[in-house]
């Protein structure tokens, strides 16, 4: 983790997930646990659920999942971008 000086809090994995898909507009199960395994954090797909409980990420729909993705048997979540970020 870096920082910038002494002052500054590092990031959480929370948030340094969360810095990251605002990066993504989809982005499945499969893309979150490879960023876990890079980044060290054996709660990457933990922390995109709870994200998603409040309210950052949606859970694709089936159809709207095999529509852009295709049969696929993963999750795949849509990144909400708000002005408050």
């Amino acid at each position: 983790m870096q920082t910038l000086d002494l002052f500054t809090k590092p990031l959480t994995d929370k948030e340094r997930l969360w810095e990251w898909l605002k990066t993504k507009e989809f982005v499945k199960t499969s893309e979150i646990l490879f960023w876990g395994c890079n980044n060290y954090s054996n709660r990457a797909d933990r922390n995109a659920r709870l994200l998603a409980q409040e309210g950052k990420l949606e859970r694709l729909s089936k159809d709207e999942k095999i529509l852009r993705f295709g049969n696929i048997g993963e999750e795949v979540y849509k990144v909400i971008l708000t002005n408050q970020g």
